[in-house]
């Protein structure tokens, strides 16, 4: 009888430990905190709702994952520059898993101007120094929407990486 009382104890261990992780899992159907979403690490001025009364400033944020895990490992987020023969991305950030964020944008820290290219089949965002690129599938830049779209990252670094980007206008 005791022996049935202890597997009965061990058995019910397990199932604790199963439903908390279950619990504490990432949720893909759960909204980002603020504190997670693009928007929340810019300064009120450059805020999309701001951009808005100014005149749109088109947007780009990409996130990239690992093929095992949900949560992204990488995330850019651009201003996109029209104007040229190309469009400019201009990074405003690049934020990493664990929560360090890369800002950029004042005098220490100019934007990063990456280019362009729909010559290629899929379209190409490259670097400045050419050392990661972005490759957008079914991405027209004079559309934006509100839409995820298929990306991928592919570096040394970061080795490829298969991911989502969304192009906005706010």
């Amino acid at each position: 009888m005791r022996r049935l009382g202890i597997i009965g104890v061990g058995i019910a261990a397990i199932a604790l430990v199963a439903a908390a992780a279950f619990a504490l899992r990432p949720h893909r159907d759960v909204p980002a905190p603020d504190a997670a979403k693009p928007e929340a690490a810019l300064s009120d001025a450059a805020k999309p709702g701001a951009a808005a009364r100014k005149g749109a400033v088109p947007t780009l944020y990409c996130e990239f994952t690992n093929f095992a895990d949900r949560t992204p490992l990488v995330g850019f987020y651009f201003t996109i520059e029209e104007g040229g023969p190309k469009p400019v991305y201009a990074q405003i950030f690049q934020r990493e898993q664990d929560g360090t964020q890369d800002d950029f944008g004042g005098a220490t820290a100019p934007r990063p101007e990456w280019s362009y290219d729909g010559s290629e089949s899929p379209a190409v965002i490259h670097s400045p120094d050419d050392a990661l690129q972005i490759n957008v599938y079914d991405y027209d830049p004079s559309k934006p929407g509100t839409n995820w779209f298929e990306a991928g990252l592919r570096s040394v670094r970061y080795r490829n990486l298969g991911g989502k980007c969304r192009h906005s206008t706010a």
